[in-house]
C-alpha cells in the first residue's frame, strides 16, 4: 500500500529521489531571507505532483506543510506508518467513491438544468469539497499526507530548509512560482545526477583514504583495503566459481547498516522468544509456530553464493581469508555499485564496508567429461523438441 498511496508521493518526488541520493544532510526550518534552491526546487516539485495527480482533492495546504515540518524535523504527532494507514483508508476506497457520486450528482444537475431550457456551461471547481466528508476528515488526511512527505525527507539524507520547501509547494498551488515546471525539473536532474554522485565520489574517496591508515589495513592492486581479524584455515576460494558460506555484514560509509545476516538472525530469535511467552495460542499452535521459525532461523544462519555471483570486491577480497576466518573489506565503488548504486541504501559511487565472517568454502568441481557430453546431449535433444 505504500507504493500506492506513495506512488501519490512519487508524484512528489521527493520520496523517490530524496531517498535514493545517499547524500549526508541537514534538515534544518531554513532561512527565509536567502532563497535556498533546492529546498524551493523539491517543494515545487511536489506541488507540481500534486496539481496534476491530485488536483480533485481539497487539501488544507497549511496542514499538508505542517506535517512535513514536523514530521521533518522529528516532532510529528503520529508516526510514517500511522499516516500510511490513515491514507490507505482514503486513496482506495473513499476517494474513489466520493468522485463517482460527486460526478453523478452534477451529471444530474446538468441534466435538470438542460431539460428547463438552460444551455449555460457550468464550471464546476477541480477540487470539490465533497471529497471530505467533514473538516476533521479534511484535516486528518492533510496532515497524514504532508507526514509521509516529512519523513520521506527526513530518511532523504540531502540538505532541506523546509522555509523554502513549504514556500515552493505552496508557490505552485497559488499559482506564482518562481520556477516554471521545466526550470524544476532541470535543476532536480542535474542536482542528483550530477552533483550528488560527484559529492558521493569525494566523499567515498577521503573516507577510503582514511580507513587505509587504521592498522592492519592492507590494500591491493585493484583498491580494495582489507584487514584480517582472523586469518582462518589453509582452505580458501581461489576460483570464481567457489561457493563461499558467510554471515556477513554491510555498512555505507557513514557507518549505516544496509544488509546484516546476524540482524535478520536476530529479528527470528526475537519472534521465538515473543512466542514462547504467548499465553493466547496453544500448545500445537506453539508447537507448529515454533517449528516454522526455527527453520527460518536455520536457513538465515548462513548465506551461501559462488564469488561470481557478487560484487567485484567480493569476489576479490573473500580468496584472503580462509574457512573459519573473519575479514573487514573497505570497497570503493567501482568495485562495489559504481555509479548508479543500489536501491534505496546504497547512492551513486557509494565506498562500503563489509565484515564478514566465512563459514565454509566449497572448492568447485569440474563435471566428468561424459557428465558434461551428457548434460549436452540433453539440452540439445530439448531444443530440438522445443521446435
Amino acid at each position: 500500500m505504500k507504493k500506492v498511496i506513495l506512488s501519490v508521493a512519487v508524484v512528489l518526488g521527493s520520496a523517490a529521489i530524496m531517498s535514493s541520493c545517499g547524500s549526508k544532510g541537514l534538515i534544518t526550518k531554513g532561512d527565509s531571507s536567502k532563497l535556498d534552491t533546492l529546498s524551493y526546487a523539491l517543494g515545487a516539485n511536489i506541488g507540481n505532483g500534486m496539481k496534476f495527480e491530485l488536483r480533485d482533492i481539497p487539501f488544507d495546504l497549511q496542514l499538508i506543510t505542517k506535517g512535513i515540518d514536523e514530521a521533518a524535523l522529528g516532532k510529528a504527532k503520529q508516526t510514517q506508518e500511522e499516516s500510511i494507514d490513515i491514507l490507505r483508508d482514503y486513496f482506495m476506497s473513499k476517494r474513489g467513491e466520493r468522485s463517482r457520486a460527486i460526478a453523478k450528482q452534477r451529471a444530474e444537475a446538468d441534466s435538470i438544468r438542460l431539460a428547463g431550457g438552460d444551455t449555460t456551461k457550468v464550471e464546476y471547481p477541480a477540487a470539490d469539497p465533497a471529497m471530505f466528508e467533514t473538516e476533521e476528515e479534511r484535516a486528518e488526511i492533510s496532515y497524514a499526507f504532508g507526514n509521509d512527505i516529512g519523513n520521506n525527507v527526513k530518511n532523504g539524507n540531502i540538505p532541506v530548509q523546509l522555509c523554502w520547501l513549504d514556500k515552493g509547494l505552496l508557490d505552485v498551488h497559488e499559482g506564482n512560482a518562481k520556477m516554471t515546471e521545466d526550470e524544476v525539473n532541470r535543476y532536480l536532474q542535474n542536482y542528483f545526477m550530477v552533483v550528488v554522485p560527484a559529492q558521493a565520489a569525494e566523499r567515498s574517496k577521503a573516507w577510503l583514504a582514511k580507513m587505509e591508515k587504521k592498522s592492519g589495513v592492507k590494500k591491493t592492486e585493484s583498491g580494495l583495503l582489507y584487514k584480517l581479524v582472523e586469518e582462518g584455515d589453509s582452505l580458501k576460494a581461489v576460483d570464481n566459481r567457489d561457493v563461499v558460506v558467510v554471515k556477513y555484514e554491510g555498512k555505507t560509509s557513514d557507518g549505516k547498516v544496509f544488509d546484516s545476516s546476524y540482524e535478520r538472525v536476530k529479528d527470528v530469535e526475537k519472534r521465538i522468544a515473543e512466542l514462547k511467552k504467548d499465553k493466547e495460542k496453544t500448545e500445537e499452535q506453539k508447537a507448529e509456530a515454533m517449528a516454522r521459525l526455527e527453520d527460518q532461523l536455520k536457513s538465515m544462519e548462513t548465506v551461501e553464493f559462488p564469488l561470481n555471483r557478487v560484487i567485484k570486491g567480493w569476489t576479490e577480497g573473500l580468496k584472503l581469508v580462509g574457512k573459519g576466518g573473519k575479514i573487514i573489506l573497505y570497497i570503493p565503488a567501482e568495485l562495489a555499485y559504481g555509479a548508479h548504486g543500489a536501491g534505496r541504501a546504497i547512492g551513486p559511487n557509494e565506498a562500503l564496508q563489509f565484515t564478514v565472517e566465512v563459514v565454509d568454502v566449497k572448492p568447485y568441481v569440474e563435471p566428468k567429461a561424459e557428465e558434461a557430453a551428457a548434460e549436452t546431449a540433453e539440452g540439445a535433444e530439448k531444443a530440438e523438441s522445443a521446435k
